[in-house]
């Protein structure tokens, strides 16, 4: 709290911090893109790989960062033997264990202090970078927008805050890992069509080329050239089939109850994850992704591949796949509102229109939202202006819910309603 509150840790580090999440980063990182298309600009993407940071800490210069945010001297040495005295040996067998060895680096691993401390560190390493950046625990993602014209000069950009990582991680220890690291170019179809890939200077990091590819996997979503989301789709579609594939074998021995909740548990995380970075779907992925909601229901209750699920998914009050992604977004809106620990980079994106006015609105004005400019499809459908027209569409009664418990409770039933009516 001391150090959030005081300003203390990076903003755009989203790791272990309440109200932030993988989602959030993600997020943030593909509204900017959107942000350039709709600009006609294109954006370098660089994700760099870090090896074994979290064991890689050096005490000492910690110790130093701890006392540059005026902690106290006793304080910091208490953390001093709290990091410091720590051993470690290898079961090399059922009764073999080596010798033990002092840890001169690295955060305790499990320890609940060590995720704070070690993003206390690691947000140094952004203190000279020049591009946009987003740290996730130790996922650094550094990105520069520019016109296409403008796009050597870029790259230059990205190159020189390589050299700054490079520098900064030579000198508090932590290696970087060049081979692992990703690069690409998005932009929008047409804007990218006539760019000529030989032409274009390279990504450089620690003496190696990193090249440029036609997708990246950025925090577990698929990142392609156009931020198109077939690969995604296909990648989230892999991952819920081999999952089931694994749970049939025991639906026979399974009572529905336990069935369901593998599916809550297992399956739906799957579907569900970042969805909001990627409200631009085709109808024909949208279908895929419904089929995929289908099959779910379809193993909860043992029906055959053909059989229709819609009697049965009111059973489970569940919702058609475009409601269920509306209210993940609109959920996510209520937090981003209303919650104080959300991400400000994503609470910047919004405001109610009241607060754009300076005569007084109608009282049932006061929970609209601005809706953000856009005059492209770039933006037309990204998260920013999507939940803005979702929260509008609500009832006044819903936008003023008094928690997010009871928000998503009254938006799942006038979803429910509807498809009712």
């Amino acid at each position: 709290m001391f150090l959030s509150n005081g300003g203390l840790l990076n903003p755009f580090q989203s790791g272990f911090r309440s109200g932030h999440s993988t989602t959030t980063a993600l997020l943030k990182v593909t509204e900017d893109i959107r942000c350039a298309m709709e600009d006609r600009r294109v954006t370098v993407l660089v994700l760099v790989d870090f090896s074994n940071a979290f064991n890689a800490v050096d005490h000492d210069l910690l110790l130093a960062v701890l006392r540059s945010h005026k902690i106290s001297d006793p304080a910091v040495s208490w953390f001093s033997s709290y990091l410091r005295g720590r051993q470690q040996a290898i079961h090399c067998g059922p009764s073999d264990i080596s010798d033990w060895a002092d840890l001169s680096a690295g955060v305790p691993q499990g320890g609940i202090l060590s995720p704070l401390l070690f993003s206390t560190f690691i947000n140094l390493v952004t203190s000279n970078l020049l591009c946009s950046y987003h740290l996730y625990a130790d996922d650094l993602q550094i990105y520069n927008q520019v016109k296409l014209d403008d796009l050597d000069a870029g790259i230059a950009g990205i190159n020189s805050d390589l050299e700054e990582i490079l520098r900064w991680s030579r000198s508090f220890g932590i290696s970087v890992n060049p081979s692992k690291c990703q690069a690409i170019i998005v932009g929008g179809s047409r804007l990218l069509s006539g760019l000529d890939y030989a032409a274009v200077p390279p990504v450089k990091f620690d003496g190696r080329v990193v090249p440029f590819s036609a997708t990246v996997n950025d925090l577990g979503l698929i990142i392609d050239q156009n931020l198109s989301w077939d690969q995604q789709l296909d990648k989230v579609s892999r991952k819920v089939y081999a999952s089931l594939h694994s749970l049939l074998r025991l639906k026979k021995f399974l009572p529905q109850h336990t069935k369901l909740a593998l599916v809550n548990s297992l399956l739906l995380p799957i579907l569900d994850y970042a969805d909001v970075c990627y409200l631009d779907l085709t109808e024909a992925l949208l279908n895929k992704l419904e089929r995929l909601l289908n099959t779910c229901i379809r193993f909860v209750f043992g029906l055959r591949k053909y059989d229709h699920v819609s009697q049965y998914r009111a059973q489970l009050k569940w919702l058609p796949i475009r409601d269920r992604r509306n209210l993940r977004i609109l959920c996510l809106l209520f937090s981003i509102l209303h919650e104080p620990n959300t991400p400000p980079y994503l609470k910047s994106m919004f405001q109610f229109l009241s607060d754009t006015h300076t005569r007084d609105l109608r009282s049932s004005h006061n929970s609209i939202l601005a809706l953000p400019s856009f005059h492209s499809g770039f933006m037309s459908d990204s998260f920013a202006v999507t939940a803005v027209r979702l929260w509008n569409d609500l009832p006044d009664s819903i936008r003023k819910a008094p928690s997010r418990n009871v928000f998503k409770r009254l938006t799942r039933t006038h979803y429910l309603s509807k498809i009712v009516s």
